[in-house]
């Protein structure tokens, strides 16, 4: 049966993004290593940020994918999957998240995964449950999959997560939308991305 996994990083950043922003929609993209290959399995390794002001703006996805597919080469990822979050508080429909990028990544990963935060159940200052709905992409179309077959790669995922958000960390955050206003601020957020790392236990 499929299994997806989620590394801190990926689980992290995705929170954090939503955690940045609760009163807008948010989306990213998801990231497997290239040498993962294209079975149903994923495991989603880092997460980036895309927009918190116009998530449909087709234009503008389409000059991020293009720069951030540039710099995941260097590092032998892919772009496996896609998330939202929606700013309405009880939507968290499959269907209703379907966007255009999404489709786009299914043309050149078939088996790409599109992730809904499901904001009922979010508690960022006390995480104890993996907050988010997944579908797969089979046969052309989204097709849920089973909770009981998503799964955290780091047990202590969730304490750190909360961790970050009760810190504020969100605040070093930054999407494709910050980079776009700035163009200093990294949407690859390397220095993030250390941050959480360091606090994985070995």
């Amino acid at each position: 049966m499929t299994e997806i996994t989620f590394s801190c990083l990926a689980y992290s950043k995705l929170m954090l993004h939503a955690a940045k922003y609760p009163h807008c929609s948010v989306n990213g993209l998801l990231l497997s290593k290239a040498s993962a290959g294209k079975g149903k399995d994923i495991e989603f390794v880092d997460a980036v940020p895309l927009f918190h002001i116009a998530i449909n703006l087709i234009p503008m996805a389409e000059i991020a994918l293009t720069q951030i597919e540039r710099e995941i080469t260097k590092q032998g990822y892919i772009i496996s999957g896609y998330y939202v979050a929606h700013e309405n508080y009880k939507e968290a429909s499959i269907d209703k998240s379907i966007h255009r990028i999404s489709d786009k990544i299914a043309e050149y990963f078939p088996n790409a995964c599109l992730v809904i935060v499901d904001n009922q159940n979010v508690n960022f200052t006390h995480m104890d449950n993996i907050a988010l709905r997944v579908a797969q992409h089979s046969d052309g179309k989204y097709k849920p999959i089973d909770i009981q077959r998503v799964s955290l790669n780091q047990d202590e995922t969730l304490e750190i997560c909360s961790s970050l958000v009760e810190g504020r960390m969100f605040e070093h955050l930054y999407d494709f939308d910050n980079h776009l206003d700035d163009v200093s601020l990294d949407f690859m957020n390397n220095s993030l991305n250390q941050e959480i790392t360091s606090c994985i236990r070995t």
